[in-house]
């Protein structure tokens, strides 16, 4: 018997994009002051507040996503600094990568190593943030610096069209992914021996009081297995490809420009990005990532009082 679980009622897919809020384009410092500004909104000090609560609304609805386009002249600095601010009226900035983390190619292979495929120039594959069982952001975003010269196209796909495209085609795979299979530790500072990967397991699916929740990181997931000498079981590998080709056909895909600004809610929203190249002598391509934790408490807060 699969989970009892109702899926709310879904719209089709399409990429939704919100006007950056008129309080935070008044409240931008000067380019001069744009460093100082940033550094003190990342130590927390008291913020300029606005209402964001069509936002809020837009991340916990069945879509689960925005993009917010600021002016593309705006510095860099500028940009996390408005982008820093957004995020903390949302919730707070998770720190264990740095609270924002830029993603580059740093000429790393995460085939060969433990280093996170956001630190490659390598297609992501579809994924849900966080391999850490014990730990799963609410929300995830990424501000684009530079878009790169080729490639790099991001995508978004829907846990709950998924869960129900499943459950029609394949009920008896919804048992398989509410079970929980190891994921290997690439988390700094946590122990990787089979003992830390055996207890890093997380369900595909599962539910909480909040509702749905859809982890994914099928290559984690399978590198964790073959770490323990195990084969993949087969109806495991059959939900991986269901899911992936279901992905594949119903993902959004779309450009980030410079300035644009991606939340999602790493609950039931998975992204990933196509594989990119740095031409020489081009701008090289920079998104900004951001964990944000406490979102799905902050719906019970007045938002637009939060700093």
């Amino acid at each position: 018997m699969t989970n009892s679980f109702h899926l709310p009622l879904t719209r089709e897919a399409h990429l939704v994009r919100l006007p950056i809020p008129h309080a935070l384009r008044a409240a931008l410092p000067h380019a001069d002051d744009a460093e100082a500004a940033l550094a003190q909104v990342l130590q927390g000090v008291e913020l300029v507040r606005f209402d964001v609560r069509r936002l809020a609304d837009q991340l916990a609805s069945t879509e689960g996503h925005a993009v917010l386009g600021a002016p593309a002249h705006w510095t860099d600095a500028q940009l996390r600094w408005a982008y820093a601010v957004l995020l903390r009226q949302l919730g707070s900035l998770n720190d264990r990568y740095g609270k924002l983390f830029d993603v580059v190619d740093r000429g790393l292979d995460h085939t060969s190593s433990n280093a996170p495929v956001s630190k490659t120039k390598a297609a992501t594959g579809m994924h849900t943030d966080s391999s850490d069982a014990r730990y799963n952001p609410d929300l995830v975003s990424l501000l684009c610096l530079q878009p790169g010269s080729v490639g790099g196209q991001s995508l978004l796909a829907n846990a709950h069209d998924l869960l129900r495209r499943l459950r029609k085609a394949h009920p008896e795979l919804e048992l398989v992914a509410r079970q929980a299979f190891p994921r290997d530790v690439v988390t700094p500072g946590l122990a990787q021996d089979h003992g830390a990967i055996r207890a890093n397991a997380i369900p595909v699916f599962s539910t909480d009081a909040h509702g749905l929740v859809f982890r994914y990181m099928r290559y984690w997931t399978e590198r964790a297995i073959a770490k323990l000498g195990e084969e993949v079981p087969a109806e495991l590998t059959a939900l991986f490809d269901f899911i992936d080709a279901d992905m594949a056909e119903h993902a959004l895909r779309f450009s980030l420009r410079r300035g644009d600004m991606l939340i999602a809610n790493n609950r039931t929203v998975v992204h990933g990005r196509e594989a990119f190249e740095d031409l020489p002598g081009a701008a090289r391509r920079c998104l900004v990532r951001a964990w944000v934790d406490g979102f799905l408490d902050s719906r019970a807060d007045s938002l637009p009082l939060r700093a």
